[in-house]
């Protein structure tokens, strides 16, 4: 004899079936945010770099307070970037995440 009768597992599998049916529209809005952010993240990907170039280009015309907050704003600028670049990963890491959680959801129903 069961633990559940039909009943009770017919309520299972329905709750199941609604957790899989959010499950995955989690994920298309998940895979949409990813690839909005990682497109824009590509598009202002070598701007830090670039700029720090620019930065070391005119570093000698400054005075030397003026070249001190140039080189502060570098780094905060790359601290930026490194925050940006973050953010794609982990969002990456939880989409990846998700789905491994909709594979085992699709295999707990069947």
């Amino acid at each position: 004899m069961g633990i559940f009768n039909k009943k009770e597992k017919k309520l299972r599998k329905e709750i199941l079936k609604r957790n899989l049916s959010d499950c995955k529209d989690t994920l298309k809005e998940l895979t949409e945010l990813y690839d909005d952010l990682k497109e824009s993240y590509g598009t202002i990907d070598t701007v830090t770099e670039e700029f720090t170039v620019f930065a070391e280009s005119i570093t000698a015309n400054l005075t030397a307070e003026d070249a001190k907050k140039l080189q502060m704003f570098s780094l905060k600028l790359k601290k930026v970037d490194k925050c940006a670049r973050d953010a794609v990963r982990d969002v990456r890491d939880v989409l990846r995440i998700h789905k491994k959680r909709l594979k085992e959801l699709q295999n707990e129903i069947r």
